[in-house]
């Protein structure tokens, strides 16, 4: 054991705050690029808080190490969950990334803002830690995600179209087909009502 360690040395920390800085800021541009309600700041700050969690957790087990160094009839009787402040971030964020949530209706929007929102918040935590090229792998993955996923993901929407009974409705549906077709769109089902 290295008794040379009583702290985080200022230049890990301004490191840590800053990697988290970027990459909480790359993942929350995309989004709010998106029209998204949790966008550039709040993933900042989810990822800036996280990482302030973790590297206090760090300086508490340095500290607790030291101390158990200086005093090791003591240390027999120290006990701690290195994970527990880490975990409690964990939850908390889901509770921020369920205020992204929208319901209306039949749909449900906002489910991947929510998901950054909590991967922005592990990824702080693993910032903090000192697991940077963990961190700065999975920032990558999830911006490939965000964006290149984005553009294969087939969406279905329902179109409720209503027709008048004064016009032809045979010209009607006739124009409504060739404006889907015009427009790319695939009928996947008709009904009736």
């Amino acid at each position: 054991m290295n008794s040379s360690i009583t702290e985080l040395s200022l230049h890990i920390i301004i490191l840590r705050i800053f990697l988290s800085t970027i990459i909480g800021g790359i993942i929350g541009y995309e989004r709010g690029s998106n029209n998204q309600a949790a966008g550039f700041r709040t993933h900042i700050l989810v990822c800036l808080g996280a990482t302030l969690i973790s590297l206090i957790q760090e300086q508490l087990k340095i500290n607790l190490l030291n101390y158990a160094i200086e005093n090791p009839l003591s240390s027999q009787v120290l006990k701690t969950d290195l994970g527990r402040l880490g975990a409690q971030v964990i939850s908390g964020i889901g509770f921020l990334g369920a205020g992204t949530i929208l319901r209306e209706e039949k749909t449900i929007a906002g489910l991947t803002t929510a998901a950054s929102v909590w991967v922005t918040g592990c990824i702080g935590l693993g910032i903090g830690w000192g697991f940077y090229r963990l961190t700065i792998i999975t920032g990558i993955v999830v911006l490939i995600v965000l964006i290149t996923l984005k553009k294969i993901e087939v969406i279905y929407k329902t179109i409720i179209i209503t027709y008048t009974e004064d016009n032809n409705i045979e010209d009607d549906i006739k124009n409504t087909f060739d404006f889907f077709l015009h427009h790319n769109i695939k009928v996947k089902k008709l009904k009736r009502q």
